[in-house]
């Protein structure tokens, strides 16, 4: 089985005032600029070479809807369906699939020895915690970069792969992001601790959380992001049913690979609740 190297498009918004904002998009993450997208790409983008096919049907396999057996042959049926995961590329043992959307030199062989035996994918998977206390030491842009490249092979729902990625890497920044968001707690938590307001249990229970982010901005402490060095944030669009399961998805990369590279991560929910309601 061979895996997928794929190639990106990079978006690179420009730095205002020492801010660096790196954002990718990768609604289709096989693309590559030369290739026409469109209607007029549509028909005829699969193809499958007679002379190096063996009808083996590993393709069949992995793409029913799309390959079908035919006698000794194997037929590509309503192929404007094709939603670009690349299985069918991946599996042919003889490179027979052309796709006009994909590039072959894309697909890389998984290298010897990378397999990884359950217990120790089980004890890497119980061993990565929370990180809370950063240290000062700022994290290369190259290995932001690399978290957000592994983040983009999450499974995404239809292979809808409609997740994007911003990434702040300027501390100035984030203290700004974080006063903002205790400042949002704040009022919140005054608000609602008025009298004569009533609230359910599960609120109750997050009170104290709202009035801690406040009184730690007051003593000049950041609770929020915790003086991490870093952001990186995921989000797709609200259309998609899917689009929230993914960027967890992506967030779950990105963590695991950030505990593999030595990095600490913490998943915040404080500044994104903040964001929706106080945008």
């Amino acid at each position: 089985m061979r895996t997928l190297h794929s190639s990106v498009f990079a978006r690179l918004v420009p730095p205002v005032a020492g801010e660096l904002f790196t954002e990718r998009s990768f609604s289709r993450l096989f693309a590559k600029p030369s290739i026409l997208r469109g209607a007029g790409a549509l028909m005829g983008k699969i193809r499958i070479e007679p002379e190096s096919c063996i009808a083996c049907g590993d393709c069949v396999k992995v793409c029913p809807s799309i390959f079908v057996p035919e006698g000794d042959t194997i037929r590509i049926v309503e192929e404007e369906h094709c939603t670009l995961c690349g299985h069918c590329l991946a599996v042919c043992p003889t490179e027979a699939i052309n796709h006009a959307e994909l590039d072959k030199k894309e697909f890389l062989d998984l290298p010897p020895g990378s397999s990884l035996s359950p217990e120790k994918v089980f004890a890497f998977l119980r061993s990565r915690r929370s990180c809370r206390v950063y240290t000062e030491k700022e994290v290369p842009r190259a290995l932001l970069e690399k978290l957000v490249d592994i983040g983009r092979y999450a499974p995404t729902g239809h292979n809808s792969q409609n997740f994007s990625f911003l990434v702040v890497h300027n501390r100035e920044l984030i203290r700004e992001l974080a006063k903002r968001t205790a400042v949002f707690y704040g009022n919140l938590y005054q608000m609602l601790s008025a009298p004569g307001v009533n609230l359910p249990l599960w609120l109750q229970t997050h009170m104290r959380g709202f009035r801690l982010n406040w009184e730690y901005y007051q003593q000049g402490k950041d609770r929020i992001f915790r003086d991490a060095p870093a952001l990186i944030f995921i989000h797709a669009p609200s259309e998609n049913v899917s689009s929230a399961q993914n960027c967890h998805l992506a967030m779950a990369h990105i963590i695991f690979q950030a505990a593999a590279m030595g990095l600490g991560t913490c998943i915040n929910g404080y500044f994104l609740s903040a964001a929706e309601r106080d945008p």
